[in-house]
């Protein structure tokens, strides 16, 4: 199968997954009164939804500038990591095959000095980090609610690749002087200024991915992470507000958006389309009750403000 017929086949299997997240977010519901719920909408609090959103995307900032600080040696600006998270999170929403997580460490990697291989390394390492703060606190929610068993599921699938990765990680670190000359000799079989050129590469994303093995590194990043995703949980609380929907704030904040967040790592259409609705609908119905109807126009109404 060529690379353009391979590529063509993933997006069409996403497109197709969206469209049955989607259906089954909208089986059974009134368009009627989903409209009624949307024309009740107070927009003044998915403005402050949006206003979090973007305070959300310079606090990842300040946990990837940690991690390539810790690589490299050298603080990186601000200014170019925010461009470059904001541009690729806007290629995730419109682009299909989350193009934004490739754009991301590619646009650093040409406004600034960091290596292309060691940037992308410390973009996997945030999804880790994503993986870890999902994992706790989806403990918490099918340890509190009713959720599910596709949510508990996910959530121990969650768990178990971000252990596995960071156990990974760790005895590469600590045994990379023994492994490296073993996997090095494999280029040799390729032309001296290839393998020269592929060696560099591999050096670099060591480089970026093995400072998680850093206990004072990890111990910043990861509080990092799990103060992220309780912003980002206050910023899906903020919606109730919008929608009048009524629910504990923190309790409804953070099982949402630990639903939300397992539903969309399932691939999927650009911007989440059909995961986001399903994920909303599956934490406000089945956990707290909500009207189905209003689980989705709070679903549709918060997603536009993902766009904004």
């Amino acid at each position: 199968m060529s690379r353009a017929a391979r590529r063509g086949l993933q997006i069409a299997v996403s497109l197709a997954l969206s469209s049955l997240f989607l259906y089954l977010a909208l089986r059974g519901e009134d368009w009627g009164a989903i409209r009624t719920e949307l024309a009740h909408t107070r927009y003044e609090y998915l403005l402050a939804m949006a206003v979090v959103g973007t305070y959300v995307m310079y606090a990842r900032c300040q946990r990837w500038r940690i991690l390539l600080e810790a690589a490299t040696g050298r603080r990186p600006e601000i200014g170019p990591l925010f461009s470059a998270t904001a541009i690729g999170f806007m290629a995730n929403m419109l682009l299909p095959l989350r193009v934004g997580e490739f754009a991301r460490p590619y646009i650093v990697s040409r406004r600034t000095t960091i290596p292309l291989s060691t940037a992308l390394a410390t973009t996997v390492l945030e999804r880790v980090l994503d993986l870890l703060a999902l994992f706790g606190f989806g403990l918490w929610v099918v340890n509190n609610a009713d959720v599910p068993d596709i949510v508990r599921n996910f959530t121990w699938i969650a768990g178990g690749g971000a252990g596995v990765l960071i156990v990974g990680v760790s005895i590469l670190s600590t045994h990379r002087e023994a492994l490296l000359p073993k996997v090095d000799r494999i280029w040799d079989l390729f032309p001296m200024e290839i393998a020269g050129r592929i060696r560099l590469l591999e050096h670099e994303f060591l480089d970026g991915v093995t400072t998680i093995a850093n206990l004072r590194v990890f111990t910043r990043v990861a509080v990092w992470s799990f103060y992220i995703w309780f912003v980002i949980a206050c910023s899906f609380a903020l919606g109730f507000y919008a929608t009048s929907i009524s629910v504990p704030f923190l309790a409804g904040g953070v099982t949402v958006t630990t639903i939300v967040a397992l539903a969309v790592s399932v691939p999927g259409a650009p911007g989440f389309v059909g995961q986001f609705e399903w994920g909303c609908k599956i934490a406000l119905q089945q956990v707290f009750g909500i009207d189905g109807a209003r689980a989705v126009g709070f679903s549709i109404a918060t997603h536009i403000t993902q766009f904004v």
